[in-house]
């Protein structure tokens, strides 16, 4: 056994769980993209030919033969294939492994630890967190189930959500008091079980609430780390339609990419895989710019660095009516916006994937000075 490494056996075992975690990961994502495909009646089609003449080549050197589908969906938008478009099913299985500790995953995504993992940043103030079938009041003090179901009995409004699985807005309940209907709050409670968190429901900054007021309206942001610097990968702003309170892609909200300046590009793509130049309120997407959203960047730039486990990490903020970033959560296993976006690694997919497959060093000819992000 090596240094500072697990037994034999539980490196078997890390081993096997993982395999098919991940690979469960790649099949999902193959399901959805032909599903996508199928809603744009095939995507972007290019001949087999011009898909083996220009993206072939650039996989061959890491001997990978990545399936054209991938392509004719990233590449749909550009109309015309870009071979630095990482298909997800090798992002799950090789390249996100290779990048992230998949055995950190849960435990450090998880919400309940977040105010100790970032205690500078500016957070949704928590009500309630269970860990480990422990409840903890919102100055982390110890407390009983009664005392727990009195603190929600006395609040105005909340959201309660799973601390760890809680991908894709599932489980997620908001509570609202309302005249002449009660809650059954022990009834609640037991229905999470363990490991959830009960926190204040944002106010939103006018802007972002003028699109679609019913939800919060976050900021995703993915980004990377990289030769000892944190990339902006890509940036897209969630929101929800039809008088949701959830802003997520996956349970019909709309997605537009944010350009480097904080204004929203001129579409935004909706469930259906349309690209549209205004919401379903009114909006048009090309007249808002988010507020802070420098700040937003720099916020992600200054505390990724304090979280190596994860090189690749989606981020979700909102921006509060004082125009303050407020961390929603962060993911440690993110999607890639890449359908919205462009390639996750932009001018940098050689370099990372040298790196990943050829065995290069990450600091293989890198431009000196260079501060460049993209």
């Amino acid at each position: 056994m090596g240094i500072n490494q697990a037994g034999r056996w539980e490196r078997f075992c890390r081993s096997v769980y993982r395999k098919i975690d991940l690979a469960a990961e790649s099949r999902r994502a193959r399901k959805a993209c032909r599903k996508q495909l199928s809603a744009l009646n095939g995507g972007y089609r290019g001949s087999k030919r011009l898909y083996r003449s220009q993206v072939t080549p650039f996989w061959a050197r890491y001997g990978i033969r990545p399936k054209k589908m991938w392509y004719d969906l990233y590449c749909y938008k550009g109309s015309e294939y870009d071979p630095r478009y990482i298909p997800e099913d090798l992002y799950w299985q090789r390249i996100y492994p290779a990048l992230n500790k998949p055995d950190f995953r849960h435990a450090y995504t998880d919400k309940c630890f977040y105010t100790r993992l970032f205690p500078d940043l500016k957070q949704p103030r928590t009500i309630l967190r269970n860990s480990n079938h422990s409840f903890y009041d919102g100055s982390d003090n110890i407390i009983s189930f009664e005392q727990a179901k009195s603190l929600l009995e006395r609040e105005e409004r909340f959201v309660i959500k799973p601390a760890i699985y809680s991908g894709e807005g599932v489980d997620i309940f908001f509570y609202e008091r309302k005249e002449n209907c009660r809650t059954d709050f022990e009834k609640l409670l037991k229905s999470y079980g363990s490991d959830y968190i009960v926190q204040e429901i944002v106010e939103q900054h006018e802007v972002l609430a003028s699109i679609h007021p019913e939800s919060i309206n976050t900021i995703r942001v993915i980004s990377f780390l990289f030769r000892g610097e944190v990339h902006i990968s890509s940036s897209i702003l969630r929101m929800g339609v039809g008088g949701s309170r959830l802003d997520n892609y996956s349970a019909g909200g709309i997605v537009c990419p944010v350009l480097p300046d904080g204004r929203l590009a001129e579409k935004a793509l909706n469930r259906q895989s349309q690209w549209v130049t205004k919401h379903p309120g009114g909006t048009v997407y090309a007249d808002v710019k988010i507020p802070s959203y420098d700040r937003v960047l720099e916020t992600i730039r200054r505390v990724h660095k304090d979280i190596p486990h994860f090189r690749i990490i989606g981020w979700d903020f909102s921006i509060d009516p004082d125009g303050d970033p407020v961390l929603i959560e962060y993911n440690g296993a993110p999607g890639m916006n890449q359908v919205s976006c462009g390639p996750l690694f932009g001018d940098l997919t050689e370099s990372v994937l040298d790196m990943i497959f050829l065995g290069k060093s990450e600091f293989a000819n890198k431009p000196e000075n260079s501060n460049k992000k993209i």
